[in-house]
């Protein structure tokens, strides 16, 4: 299209009556609210006929569609036409107009373009036409079907080119019109919307589809005209088609990356109270795509917008996660006291001090508590450390989170904590970024504090070792990094087991004594570790994620369930068993949809990501 046929067709088009500007809009996928006044005046008038020029939906296409090969198929068409007609039952009411209305819109007829008057010269005169879009006009004022609205939304078919009443593969020309094909009830694009529908249900938690929180679509289609169309950076080629939350708009991202596309929106939103108090939007690969010749390329995944309520977080509930909390110090204050009782020394004295009790003597376990403060306060310490990497990204990409909530676990103190996002990342690298530094940090940290404890046991007297707190022989080789360290700083194969009945019989019965600080790094080191398996939306699943896109995390965790489950079961690990229930009853959803999805991540980060996840491995794997 040379320069001067655009120029020359954008003319004609500003130079058009309103209604039919909003129709040729319509023709061209752009959203318009006719509700509102001059709202086609905010669309991009070059957008609109390049799209029309882009989708082979110019003149001559117009024309042809309207074209018949002899007067007897024209004549059959009009007598198919004034039958539909007739069955809408909108002429038992038929409205009376004056000649002067009637001579008013003959002449705004004559002012639009040549392609749109071919339209429908070939089937009627201007009069007829002004007729029928004053009737139009008519029924819409009164909420009523009108002319038009046989070939949309309240016809189950629709009228083709031959008059034949189309069906629901090919709605015909006139279909696309005057309806977002999309959303035709009964047709094959009504199957493809509830697909859509399903997809993303499955692939996004129900936070999302907050029924009080869906937008209008009076304002979505503001958004779309005021937003989209005059940043001329997402080109949509469908209407705003409902899902469940909000609305999807397929389209063409003009823009070098989704960030890019993500910043220019929100720049226009940022003036508009209006829409950034009412609505979000994300950039997303489209979960149900339209397939071509039956291919798909996964380097260029078609995109859509999907615009949904204010607020798509999780709810709070301030009091249950409080409450959880509470029996996760609880249970790791258990979980400190425990390892000192399985001293058999501390156990006599304790028994000694409840044997007391039972003669009415006073009883003091002051001692046990004032031993075991040092091992609860550095494991929570590393549970901290873990948080806090968490905020420090948090802060730094300006995205918010909630309060750590503490579960808790009888085997480890805590099975994991649970921080939940209160808006989205701008993208999946922020994401990574954000889970990875949690557990990361924590793992570091238990390392650096369990080689330390285990270095004091190491060079401990033995009137100290004597009152070490223990840990069973079992747990310590769940873990080949935690094992492999107790065996290097202790050695003398402390943690080796022969293959026999009576190695199985010291497998459960031998405690070996460890410094505090040591066990609360092998137990801190075990549950980062533990946070990091790539299932649901735990900080492995988030990191799942965002390497792997939607669809892939859910089978990297359907995976990682199995192996959980698998291990757990076998007896390999009851702490793995521990966390699978924890997951599938608390974390089995993916995370909340990023503001860009489309955008992948660095390398470096990656790199770090596989770290992160090669000190898992070492950790979960038991010893052999």
């Amino acid at each position: 299209l040379s320069s001067e046929a655009l120029e020359d067709r954008v003319k004609k088009f500003n130079e058009a009556p309103e209604f039919m500007r909003i129709l040729v809009a319509k023709i061209a996928g752009f959203g318009v609210d006719e509700n509102t006044p001059g709202a086609v005046n905010r669309l991009n008038t070059t957008d609109i006929v390049l799209k029309l020029y882009d989708d082979n939906i110019g003149y001559e296409d117009i024309i042809r569609t309207a074209d018949f090969t002899d007067e007897s198929e024209r004549e059959e068409a009009r007598k198919m036409l004034e039958r539909a007609y007739e069955q809408s039952g909108d002429n038992q009411d038929k409205p009376k107009f004056t000649k002067e209305q009637i001579q008013e819109k003959v002449e705004e007829l004559d002012q639009i373009p040549t392609f749109l008057k071919n339209i429908y010269s070939k089937e009627f005169n201007d009069t007829e036409m002004a007729l029928m879009l004053l009737e139009e006009e008519y029924n819409e004022k009164n909420k009523k079907g009108g002319f038009f609205g046989m070939f949309g939304e309240n016809q189950k078919g629709d009228i083709g080119r031959d008059g034949e009443r189309m069906d629901v593969e090919n709605p015909g020309a006139f279909s696309r019109l005057f309806s977002p094909e999309d959303t035709l009830n009964g047709t094959s694009a009504g199957k493809k919307g509830g697909d859509l529908s399903f997809m993303i249900e499955s692939l996004y938690p129900k936070s999302t589809r907050k029924e009080d929180q869906t937008p209008d679509k009076r304002l979505v289609d503001a958004f779309m005209n005021d937003v989209v169309a005059s940043t001329n950076a997402f080109i949509p080629n469908s209407q705003p088609i409902p899902v469940p939350g909000g609305y999807v708009v397929r389209g063409t991202n003009k823009c070098s990356s989704g960030g890019e596309l993500i910043d220019k929106l929100d720049k226009r939103v940022a003036n508009d109270a209006r829409m950034r108090e009412k609505i979000s939007f994300f950039l997303l690969k489209d979960p149900f795509p339209e397939i071509e010749d039956g291919i798909i390329d996964p380097f260029n995944w078609p995109q859509v917008l999907f615009i949904a309520g204010p607020n798509v977080a999780r709810e709070p509930e301030v009091i249950l996660r409080t409450v959880i909390t509470a029996l996760g110090i609880a249970t790791t204050w258990y979980g400190s006291i425990y390892p000192f009782l399985s001293n058999s020394k501390l156990l006599d004295k304790a028994n000694e001090a409840m044997d007391l009790s039972d003669a009415g003597m006073p009883v003091d376990l002051s001692w046990l508590s004032d031993m075991s403060i040092p091992l609860f306060l550095t494991f929570i310490a590393l549970q901290l450390t873990h948080e806090v990497a968490h905020l420090a990204v948090a802060n730094k990409k300006k995205f918010e989170i909630s309060v750590p909530t503490l579960v808790p676990s009888i085997l480890s103190g805590i099975t994991s904590s649970i921080t939940t996002l209160k808006t989205s990342p701008k993208n999946r690298q922020e994401l990574l970024e954000f889970a990875v530094a949690g557990p990361l940090a924590g793992m570091i940290c238990s390392i650096l504090v369990l080689s330390y404890g285990l270095a004091l046991t190491a060079t401990a007297d033995p009137a100290a070792v004597s009152n070490f707190p223990g840990l069973p022989l079992a747990v310590l080789r769940q873990s080949s990094l935690g094992g492999g360290l107790v065996d290097i700083f202790l050695g003398n194969g402390v943690l080796n087991v022969p293959a026999s009945a009576e190695g199985a019989q010291l497998l459960a019965s031998t405690m070996i004594a460890l410094h505090p600080f040591a066990i609360a790094g092998f137990l801190s080191l075990f549950v980062n570790a533990l946070a990091m398996i790539p299932a649901g939306r735990t900080d492995g699943g988030r990191v799942s994620m965002a390497l792997f896109g939607r669809s892939g995390s859910q089978g990297v965790t359907f995976i990682s369930l199995l192996l959980m489950f698998a291990l757990g079961f076998s007896g390999e690990s009851d702490l793995l068993l521990f966390y699978f229930g924890f997951v599938v009853f608390a974390q089995s959803e993916l995370e909340i949809p990023m503001r860009n999805e489309i955008d992948d991540v660095d390398f470096s980060r990656v790199f770090v990501a596989g770290v992160a996840l090669f000190l898992t491995i070492l950790t979960l794997i038991p010893m052999q």
